[in-house]
C-alpha cells in the first residue's frame, strides 16, 4: 500500500526517479559523506532545485511537505508547498511549488492525491485560495489541474528561464478558490498578463 507521509531529510537520496524528467530542469548536487571505512566518497544526485532550497522548505513549512512512498521505499512522487500572502488583502494561500511523480507511478491518482492533502492543509491554516505556476507549454499539466479545478488567473511573461539559448517561456498561475473566499474572488482572471517583477 501507498504511504503518504511527511517529507525527510533522508528523501533527498532518493529522489532520482521522480525528478528525472522531461519538465524539470535538472541540477547536479554534489555530496561529500563521510565513511568511517572508506574516505571520503561521492554521491550524485538530480534534483529540481539546490539543497537548501529543499531544506528551507522542510524547516519552514514541513506540513506542505508531502510523499508517497511505495511498500518497498522506492519514492513515488512528492508535494512541496508554502502559505503566503496577506490575510489583510485576503492573499493568504497555500502555493505549490513542486508537485512531481515518478514516470512508472503516473496515471494512478498520486498527482490528485498530494494536491487535495495541501488544499486541506491550506483550508485548515485559513487560506483564501492555492496557486501554482506551471509552464504554458505543459498542456499536460494544465489539462490535469483544470480537472482538480484550478482556472488560469494571469499569465506570467517569460517567467521561466530557458537555459539553452531558446527564449523564456510564459508561465499560467493558475488557482482554484477555497471555502474562505466564499464569493471566489481570488479566481476572477486578470484581462492583461504581467511580468515576474509584478508578482508579490
Amino acid at each position: 500500500m501507498t504511504a503518504l507521509r511527511p517529507f525527510t531529510c533522508d528523501d533527498l537520496f532518493k529522489f532520482n526517479n521522480i525528478n528525472n524528467n522531461e519538465y524539470l530542469t535538472l541540477y547536479k548536487a554534489y555530496f561529500k559523506c563521510v565513511s568511517s571505512y572508506s574516505g571520503y566518497f561521492s554521491l550524485t544526485f538530480d534534483l529540481q532545485y539546490g539543497i537548501p532550497f529543499y531544506l528551507q522548505y522542510l524547516a519552514h513549512w514541513p506540513e506542505y511537505f508531502i510523499v508517497a512512498e511505495a511498500p518497498g521505499g522506492e519514492l513515488m512522487g512528492y508535494i512541496m508547498g508554502k502559505a503566503e500572502g496577506s490575510v489583510a488583502r485576503e492573499e493568504w494561500h497555500g502555493h505549490v511549488t513542486a508537485l512531481s511523480v515518478a514516470p512508472e507511478f503516473r496515471r494512478l491518482g498520486l498527482a490528485a492525491k498530494l494536491m487535495e492533502m495541501l488544499e486541506e492543509i491550506s483550508e485548515r491554516k485559513g487560506g483564501f485560495f492555492v496557486d501554482l505556476f506551471v509552464r504554458v507549454s505543459n498542456q499536460v499539466a494544465v489539462n490535469m489541474y483544470k480537472r482538480l479545478g484550478y482556472s488560469v488567473y494571469r499569465t506570467v511573461i517569460e517567467y521561466y528561464s530557458a537555459s539553452n539559448g531558446e527564449p523564456d517561456e510564459d508561465a499560467y498561475d493558475m488557482r482554484k478558490a477555497l471555502s474562505r473566499d466564499t464569493e471566489k474572488k481570488s479566481i476572477i482572471p486578470l484581462p492583461h498578463p504581467v511580468r515576474p517583477e509584478d508578482i508579490e
